[in-house]
């Protein structure tokens, strides 16, 4: 079953790593608290949309909030949104609807809109920043 990552997508990231790189900035570091502060982001909104469908609170007890940063080679990768093969099914369904039920859009913005999307670049781009600034002392 697929998974959903997240992964570094803002303008200029190759500058920024290339730049952290040269002035001896912890890259790996920066990259972790990036990714892990965008599944921060995802996880607040999911928790805050579940609130609707909250029977026995097992579904919304699937949010990932403990995954961690996973490296493969130069590949970080985090986890986000639900624990499908662990009770987070029907987080599907509430995703996408069914015949009986309608999908809930909200919902499914909290991981895959587009304002999602954008506020998870300003983080990533902000950290980046911050940890440039940090090794070049404000240069």
């Amino acid at each position: 079953m697929k998974k959903t990552k997240l992964t570094l997508d803002f303008k200029d990231i190759d500058e920024y790593a290339r730049k952290l790189d040269k002035f001896g900035g912890d890259l790996n570091r920066t990259v972790e608290k990036a990714l892990t502060e965008s599944k921060d982001l995802i996880n607040e909104q999911l928790h805050a949309e579940m609130k609707r469908h909250k029977r026995t609170g097992r579904t919304e007890r699937t949010i990932r909030d403990d995954a961690k940063v996973t490296w493969s080679g130069t590949v970080a990768s985090i986890d986000v949104g639900f624990d499908i093969l662990n009770g987070g099914l029907p987080s599907i369904f509430l995703m996408y609807g069914t015949p009986k039920q309608p999908k809930d859009q909200k919902l499914f913005d909290a991981v895959y809109g587009r304002a999602t999307k954008r506020k998870i670049k300003e983080i990533q781009e902000k950290i980046f920043q911050e940890a440039l600034k940090e090794v070049t002392n404000g240069r």
